[in-house]
């Protein structure tokens, strides 16, 4: 049969037990803000790429009905606003010019190849979203909008 002793002893082990769980456990939240940041970070620079994508097609296209029917009908990207204002203002003036530099290129369109002349949109683009540039200035923007303090 167990003494008192024994008894008060085994319960002081269990005690000093489950205080070194706790205090081996921490009170570390579950929440990485780091990687919460590169997250919503990246999520942010592929809606900015998109939305030039988006934009870029319907000047490209002479804001064509059917264009904008195939992207009225992609749901592709967020529906809440993560860009800001002055995000969308940059892009809409950004996909302006380089519609105008299509537009310039389609006129010289008589010194290519037969079937290669006027607007090339899909080319232009995708050379335009494989040169990183719109990473960069994505990344470039997430610092300066003030967008990542919204969200930590």
């Amino acid at each position: 049969m167990a003494t008192k002793v024994q008894i008060s002893n085994n319960i002081l082990l269990a005690f000093f037990s489950f205080l070194l769980l706790l205090g081996g456990t921490g009170c570390k939240s579950n929440r990485d803000p780091t990687r919460e940041e590169e997250m919503f970070k990246s999520i942010y620079i592929n809606q900015f790429r998109l939305t030039y994508f988006r934009q870029m097609l319907i000047k490209s296209y002479n804001n064509s009905e059917a264009v904008r029917e195939i992207i009225n009908n992609d749901n592709s990207g967020f529906t809440e606003k993560i860009l800001t204002d002055e995000d969308y203002n940059l892009i809409d003036s950004l996909t302006a010019v380089d519609n105008n530099k299509m537009q310039i290129d389609s006129t010289k369109g008589n010194m290519r190849a037969e079937g290669a002349q006027g607007k090339r949109p899909l080319g232009f683009i995708l050379d335009k979203i494989r040169s990183k540039w719109l990473d960069s200035l994505a990344n470039e923007r997430y610092e300066i909008s003030g967008v990542k303090d919204f969200y930590y």
